[in-house]
């Protein structure tokens, strides 16, 4: 760990790693800490759509597709089905969009690829670190090493890229605005190694609830299916799970003998930051917005976070420090574009419990509209149109 770093990042998920990487080559000295180990981190399965806007971003920053790049992206996603008992819509949004589709790039492999790219490269990334301690006025973090061990770095910049429970966010919680809220709904997550069912995204809009098909590679493919917000991720045998996916997906018996290899609950939380900075402190990605995973924003917001940043921390060191100064301004209108987004994807997805919702009549209303939206998708051509450009990003604010 270097004495003196100008710059110090808390996380090494994709916010972390993407600033890292474009530092390190700009040769701003900085140094990443991150709890985990390295072989850690590249097997924490999440996101693993990324946006068309994003590989471009990517590719420009020379992080993508070019000789010596970490990333490479071949594999798109341009269509999403949505199936419901009474019908069912496949939507090609890349073609709606001027030929920009997703690709399927999972999270755990993008930031497993960018560590060793950056560690074959000699960044200075501290994994097994944990910071225990930030101060915003001096800035000065504590960080704590495997060996127990304890070290004050007083950098001229703290960027919390680390979730959630970042303590950077702490540390500014009183000079910034927490906007938080529970969605009242719970999702079992479940991972298999197997080929995916079908080529495309297969959203499943049940009465009994939401389900989803999601491509992850070759050989892996995710899945979620919508519960009561007490169920845990065991309360259900591993054959009635296969059975009331496929069932709520439209492809009965599709999941016959599928080994599933992990069963785990999400429960929907959206959160905002806002400023996303105090002083000399920073946050990107999930540490300054959580977000639902419908449509898919999470990695790509983080993402343009790190770009952002990067460019702004460049120019500071340059003599020139109006980009950082302004780089919340410029984040935070893309993050409640994409949370607007989300909010709407999800009245289509979720039908939540008859309990949760009031009684059968209004769960049953509420599915009702689930298939209006199906239905207008399909019949409304301004309606996919719109659709197709913001599940794609393509109408997002600038960067």
């Amino acid at each position: 760990m270097p004495d003196d770093p100008r710059v110090v990042i808390v996380g090494a998920g994709p916010a972390g790693l993407v600033l890292a990487w474009l530092l390190h080559r700009a040769r701003v000295p900085f140094v990443l800490v991150e709890r985990l180990t390295q072989a850690e981190i590249g097997t924490q399965p999440k996101a693993g759509i990324v946006e068309y806007r994003t590989v471009q971003t990517l590719r420009r920053e020379g992080l993508a597709d070019a000789p010596g790049a970490p990333l490479t992206f071949d594999a798109e996603n341009r269509r999403v089905e949505f199936r419901t008992p009474q019908t069912s819509h496949t939507l090609e949004y890349a073609d709606l969009t001027g030929d920009r589709p997703h690709f399927v790039f999972p999270q755990h492999r993008l930031v497993a690829e960018l560590a060793a790219a950056l560690v074959a490269d000699d960044a200075p990334l501290a994994f097994s670190h944990q910071v225990v301690s930030v101060d915003g006025d001096t800035p000065a973090v504590v960080v704590e090493g495997p060996d127990g061990e304890r070290r004050e770095l007083t950098p001229d910049v703290v960027v919390g890229a680390d979730g959630a429970a970042s303590p950077v966010a702490r540390a500014m919680a009183d000079h910034v605005a927490t906007l938080d809220r529970r969605v009242p709904a719970r999702w079992l997550v479940v991972a298999t190694a197997t080929p995916p069912l079908v080529d495309r995204t297969v959203y499943g809009i049940h009465p009994r609830g939401y389900a989803a098909h999601l491509r992850r590679g070759p050989n892996e493919t995710r899945f979620y299916l919508e519960v009561p917000a007490d169920e845990a991720a065991d309360d259900q045998s591993h054959d009635a799970l296969r059975t009331e996916l496929a069932d709520r997906l439209g492809m009965p018996g599709a999941l016959d003998g599928v080994r599933l290899n992990s069963v785990d609950t999400l429960d929907l939380r959206t959160r905002v930051i806002t400023p996303m900075q105090h002083g000399r402190l920073f946050l990107a990605g999930d540490a300054a917005h959580l977000i639902t995973p419908a449509g898919g924003k999470g990695m790509n917001l983080a993402i343009a976070d790190a770009v952002e940043l990067a460019h702004g921390l460049i120019s500071d060191r340059d003599g020139d420090g109006g980009r950082l100064a302004a780089y919340s301004d410029r984040r935070v209108p893309a993050i409640w574009h994409a949370q607007a987004f989300s909010d709407w994807f999800l009245r289509i997805l979720t039908a939540r419990t008859a309990d949760a919702l009031g009684g059968e009549s209004a769960a049953a209303f509420v599915h009702g509209t689930r298939e209006a939206w199906v239905r207008a998708l399909r019949d409304d051509a301004g309606m996919a149109r719109w659709f197709a450009h913001s599940y794609a990003g393509v109408d997002a604010p600038d960067s």
